[in-house]
């Protein structure tokens, strides 16, 4: 048999029951495996992210949690998994309560090797006939949304590039286009993959842009309110207009996971979200300056915030890319990257003036001019900064060389830039200092989020996500998981509890996603640990 095999779990408290099934079925010959056994329901649930079982086997009675539990938990959880009910005579009519749960069959006590041969075998046949179908269906699906996506692509690139974009409601449904307009918030989130253009022709790197994209659609955006679609400059555009969704989440994960299947280098900017439809364009340019900011700094993920939401344009010493750059730098304290880019601008402007020395003065003074501003915003002043007197304007035109010019001006860039790093990594510290805190006091309570901190501390959720990292180099979750499993350590020394039960003591209520963190947080499983501490 061709087909990958079909993944059996077996739960039952009985030893000689879980024994039976996983050594008297042939199950290769079933075109199936016996993945799994679990002695109860509770433990069946820890194990299922990490099994994956496509048919789970359970008995009905077991202790802490019995077998319809089990199901009604596996159907809410995964309801493609097929169960099969093992039950008495005297348990039947109570197992037929399964029938509302989605349970496949039932099989009698004491088993009979036929019989649940027979059973596995029908019920085998039925999971491959409905998936072929699925599959086929898939395939004329893809075949008609395929020229659908041509339009949707189009028109959500007008709508965050604010070109023309004139569509109506009704229109829009035609592209299978709809947001929810009394919610009314969107956010944009740009992520950046760089695949190797000496290692992939154009088509391929379409192909793999077309797999991220799809990646985050079926795994993350199957709301009919997100779209995922690439830019003109191949960046992937997430769209969110679902309060259900949490675009930093999904974009952290998304960023994480193409790092690592792609082998590439992978970017993300994140915008700030906005009130309505005629502001997307203001959240996707926030999240393509924090894109061009990551270039600057280094950083895998930027968040956009209220102090670098967008580049000021206006200034007199124009607007290129290369300035917009050197801007964003000074802004965000990249000392090295700041003075890397001015040299560039310096050199650039000079080479077209080279006979106008009044022009590059001109040119360096407005440089000062948007620092100047710069600093006055933090509340930091200018004169007393810098070797210069109070009218630099005077200081600059008194010099008569280039590269006097040059290095009066980078000097003042440097220092600059080293003075907003500092004053923003103090800012920082001293915020993350008193989060941190709170949650080492508060880690307990099952509803904490980045968003109910960030609430708490009248903060953007956005901008405490960034300095978090930044300050910590762990996200604001993983420093939550980090602590509750430690926890969770401390309490088992004192005192030995079960996993559902710790869970619920340090704020996680799922005991199977407690189980899968203790395990991603320590390195072993939540019972090695249990055995070793015994």
């Amino acid at each position: 048999m061709t087909d990958k095999p079909l993944k059996v779990m077996i739960v039952d408290d009985e030893s000689n029951t879980r024994d039976l099934l996983k050594l008297s079925i042939n199950w290769n010959e079933l075109g199936m495996e016996a993945v799994g056994d679990a002695t109860s329901g509770l433990e069946a649930l820890d194990m299922l992210d990490e099994l994956t079982p496509d048919i789970v086997i359970t008995d009905i009675q077991m202790p802490y949690m019995d077998g319809l539990t089990l199901s009604k938990n596996i159907k809410e959880r995964h309801p493609d998994i097929s169960i099969i009910i093992l039950t008495a005579h005297d348990e039947f009519a109570y197992a037929q309560n399964a029938v509302s749960i989605g349970v496949s069959d039932f099989i009698l006590k004491p088993i009979n090797k036929d019989t649940i041969y027979k059973v596995l075998s029908k019920l085998g046949s039925s999971i491959r006939t409905t998936r072929e179908r699925l599959g086929r269906l898939e395939l004329s699906h893809q075949y008609m949304q395929s020229n659908i996506m041509v339009f949707q692509n189009k028109v959500l690139n007008d709508l965050v590039l604010n070109r023309n974009f004139t569509f109506q409601p009704d229109e829009l449904k035609m592209m299978d286009i709809r947001f929810d307009t009394d919610y009314n918030l969107y956010q944009v989130s740009l992520i950046n993959v760089g695949i190797d253009k000496n290692k992939y022709t154009n088509l391929e790197r379409q192909m793999l842009l077309e797999n991220c994209r799809s990646y985050i659609m079926d795994l993350y955006f199957k709301s009919s309110l997100a779209y995922v679609f690439t830019d003109i400059q191949s960046n992937i555009v997430l769209l969110n207009n679902d309060k259900s969704i949490s675009l930093s989440d999904v974009s952290e994960h998304a960023s994480l996971y193409f790092r690592e299947h792609f082998s590439a280098s992978v970017s993300c900017g994140i915008g700030l979200e906005v009130h309505s439809l005629d502001n997307v364009c203001k959240s996707y340019r926030q999240a393509l300056n924090a894109l061009n900011l990551g270039y600057i700094t280094g950083e895998e993920i930027i968040y956009a915030d209220s102090q670098m939401s967008e580049v000021d344009n206006d200034t007199a010493f124009g607007h290129s890319s290369l300035t917009d750059n050197m801007k964003l730098a000074i802004k965000s304290g990249a000392t090295s990257k700041a003075l890397e880019i001015t040299r560039k601008v310096l050199y650039n402007y000079t080479r077209e003036n080279i006979n106008n020395l009044d022009a590059v003065k001109i040119f360096s003074i407005n440089m000062c001019n948007y620092i100047k501003e710069l600093l006055s915003e933090m509340k930091i002043p200018f004169a007393g900064t810098f070797s210069l007197s109070g009218d630099f304007l005077l200081d600059i035109f008194k010099l008569e060389k280039y590269a006097d010019i040059e290095i009066t001006i980078l000097d003042i860039i440097e220092k600059a830039a080293n003075i907003i790093s500092e004053a923003l990594n103090n800012k920082s510290k001293s915020i993350v200092d008193e989060i941190k805190k709170y949650i080492d006091e508060n880690y307990s309570d099952n509803n904490l989020t980045l968003k109910v901190v960030a609430d708490k501390f009248y903060i953007n959720s956005s901008y405490l996500s960034r300095i978090f990292k930044k300050s910590t180099g762990i996200t604001f979750s993983e420093y939550l998981t980090k602590i509750r499993i430690d926890n969770a350590k401390s309490i088992l020394k004192e005192q030995n509890f079960k996993a559902y039960q710790l869970a619920q003591m340090i704020g996680i209520p799922d005991p199977n996603y407690f189980v899968k963190c203790f395990k991603k947080v320590t390195g072993i499983s939540f019972a090695e640990y249990k055995l070793q501490k015994a």
